[in-house]
């Protein structure tokens, strides 16, 4: 046998353990501290992988002490009766800040406001969505304050600030310097983003007074939390048995909001789209009567009517925050701003027309069953297509302001939207399409769709819209006496123009015909009212003129600077 040699020191091994000269386990050495209790927030992991490792990316980063502290995955309705899906309210000391998450991968670029993620299977493409994260943080802060109010909280409540992370591990963002605002990538990755914790929730407070304490996030905000009612049910994401709404919005407008959703009864699969009209907590009666007008109008309007360009309403429900519509919807359709944004750089001229042409078809076949839109612009416009924006299909949406005469015995609706539409139904973004007259009590509705169709060819053809206001629009009317392509279009040329007169031959038509020119004719008492139609479009038209006007020889002038 070996002899154990002497300890030269005061430490030794005895047994595998290590032990001093006296015999006793030395203090081991501390560890990190324990979290605070209710620090994270969460109910049940996020249903999504992807939106999970997000989490617990900012989960790891967050130091165990307060005021740090956070809820994940919630929703609470506003005042207005939304309800809105949140991915995260983290509490840091430079502030409150709502985070929204969105994972996609690939290479990021935007067209304005348009972002698209080029990714290895497909091109996604959305909105920034900074803007809804920051109504949703200006709808959070109000209830909170009427939380404050019902508690009797008197302290001060910090601002909520939205942000956007991007947590793709591969994402390459090249967003333009206006669009970087509030995003950011992950700590651990190359996005070329400022970093989620270390760029921005890991920072002090910029100014004192702005700290959140300790008793703020400790005590009064979970408080003012449960006083609203925050939760993680998914009841509000159902329509009917048979289908499941997405948890954050597609779109939104004043008083309704869009969300995609699929079919989970296992009988086909299938896509939808299914808007929501906020009437649950709006201000007066008054308001929520117009909107619940609103909902059953547009699904009124639409039924019976079957064409391509026209978007199909499928069903109508009632919904917690309001009346609820399902629509023929899928995932990977886009808004004819969001298609032209991300695809418009490979569309030809011809392209564009053909759009043009479906468009124009659409309202035809509509005003052929005395169906009216009234508020036709780009946002009211979706565009399915293959992945690389080939083959577009339009379709017209959002027909909450429109107009029908139902002429028929077979409905005990006679006419819907008679009077003067609520301007307060239609998105900001859509004034500029409305005709000068749209503001007038009983404007013919058939000429309010002849200038918005004219104004979204006008918007297809040069990848602008008409104006960037109300206001710009009139003026431009007023000075230009119209829409001019040739003011913007510097792909007007020659060959184009050829093109497009041969194609208009063979498209002529016959016009359209308003319901008052019929009056006091003969034939129209003794003939059904659409055959009248097309008997007094038959005798108006001059087909034969049309055609040799488009024949007759153009002359350019080209304009050097």
């Amino acid at each position: 046998m070996f002899p154990v040699p002497a300890c030269t020191g005061t430490e030794g091994h005895r047994g595998g353990r290590t032990v001093t000269a006296t015999g006793t386990s030395p203090v081991p050495k501390p560890g990190p501290p324990p979290r605070p209790a209710h620090q994270w927030n969460q109910e049940r992991p996020s249903p999504y992988p992807w939106e999970q490792d997000a989490l617990d990316h900012v989960r790891r980063l967050m130091p165990p002490a307060d005021p740090y502290r956070a809820w994940a995955t919630f929703s609470f309705t506003a005042q207005s009766g939304r309800i809105n899906e949140c991915d995260l309210l983290i509490a840091v000391p430079a502030g409150l800040y709502l985070v929204e998450i969105k994972s996609h991968p690939g290479r990021l670029e935007n067209s304005g406001s348009t972002w698209s993620f080029h990714g290895t299977d497909r091109t996604r493409t959305i909105n920034n969505p900074l803007h809804f994260n920051d109504a949703k943080s200006k709808d959070l802060k109000s209830q909170l304050q009427w939380a404050a109010r019902q508690l009797r909280f008197t302290g001060p409540l910090p601002r909520i600030e939205p942000a956007v992370f991007l947590s793709a591990p591969d994402l390459e963002s090249h967003l333009d310097d206006v669009q970087r605002i509030r995003v950011f990538g992950r700590d651990d990755g190359a996005s070329g983003l400022p970093r989620i914790w270390q760029d921005f929730l890991g920072q002090p407070p910029d100014r004192p007074e702005r700290r959140v304490t300790q008793e703020f996030s400790h005590q009064h905000l979970p408080r003012l939390l449960k006083a609203i009612g925050i939760r993680q049910s998914t009841a509000h994401l159902k329509f009917g048995d048979a289908w499941r709404m997405r948890p954050h919005p597609l779109d939104a407008g004043p008083s309704w909001e869009d969300r995609l959703a699929e079919r989970v009864d296992g009988l086909v699969q299938e896509e939808g789209r299914v808007r929501i009209y906020l009437v649950g907590q709006q201000a007066d009666e008054s308001a929520k009567r117009a909107t619940e007008r609103a909902a059953r109008r547009e699904y009124q309007v639409l039924q019976g009517i079957t064409h391509r360009g026209i978007s199909a309403a499928v069903e109508i429900r009632d919904h917690e925050a309001g009346p609820a519509i399902l629509f023929r919807h899928r995932k990977t359709d886009l808004r004819l701003d969001q298609y032209l944004a991300t695809h418009g750089g490979r569309l030809t001229p011809e392209m564009r027309l053909d759009l043009v042409r479906q468009l124009a078809e659409a309202v035809r076949h509509a005003h052929s069953r005395s169906l009216y839109h009234r508020a036709l612009a780009a946002r009211s416009v979706y565009v399915s297509a293959r992945p690389d924006g080939s083959r577009p299909e339009l379709r017209i949406t959002d027909w909450q302001t429109a107009a029908r005469d139902f002429d028929t015995n077979a409905t005990l609706l006679r006419s819907l939207g008679n009077a003067a539409f609520d301007v307060g139904l239609i998105e900001d973004a859509a004034q500029v399409y409305l005709a000068p007259e749209s503001e007038q009590p009983y404007a013919d509705p058939a000429d309010l769709d002849m200038f918005g169709l004219g104004a979204v060819s006008y918007f297809i053809l040069t990848g602008q819209p008409p104006a960037d206001r109300r206001s710009a629009l009139r003026e431009r009317l007023r000075t230009d006496s119209g829409l001019r392509l040739i003011a913007v279009a510097d792909g007007l040329t020659p060959p184009v123009w050829k093109q497009t007169v041969v194609d208009a031959a063979f498209q002529l038509c016959l016009p359209m015909v308003h319901e008052q020119a019929l009056k006091g004719l003969k034939f129209s008492t003794a003939l059904p009212r659409r055959l009248a139609e097309a008997t007094l479009a038959a005798r108006l038209a001059d087909l034969e003129g049309a055609a040799a006007v488009l024949k007759e020889p153009v002359r350019f002038s080209i304009m050097v600077d």
